[in-house]
C-alpha cells in the first residue's frame, strides 16, 4: 500500500508540472480509461404528428403559447 501511495503522489508532481492544456488533456485520457466505449443513448425525438387527432395544436398555438417576457420580467426584482 506504501507503494501505491508514493507512486500517487509521484504522478500528481509530474501532473503539477505539466500546462494546462496538457493537463487537461491527461484527465481526458483518464476518463476514457475509465469509461471505455460507453456510447450515450441518442434521445428519442417525437415525430411531427405523432399524437395527430382532432384537437392537434397548429403552429399558430405554439407561437400563442411561447414566452414572451417583459423587460421587469428579465432584469429581475
Amino acid at each position: 500500500m506504501v507503494t501505491n501511495v508514493q507512486t500517487m503522489e509521484q504522478i500528481v508532481v509530474k501532473a503539477q508540472q505539466l500546462s494546462l492544456e496538457e493537463q487537461l488533456r491527461l484527465i481526458q485520457r483518464l476518463i476514457e480509461t475509465l469509461l471505455p466505449a460507453v456510447q450515450p443513448k441518442q434521445p428519442r425525438l417525437w415525430r411531427y404528428g405523432l399524437f395527430r387527432g382532432e384537437n392537434m395544436s397548429s403552429e399558430e398555438d405554439f407561437v400563442m403559447a411561447e414566452w414572451h417576457p417583459t423587460d421587469e420580467e428579465l432584469n429581475g426584482p
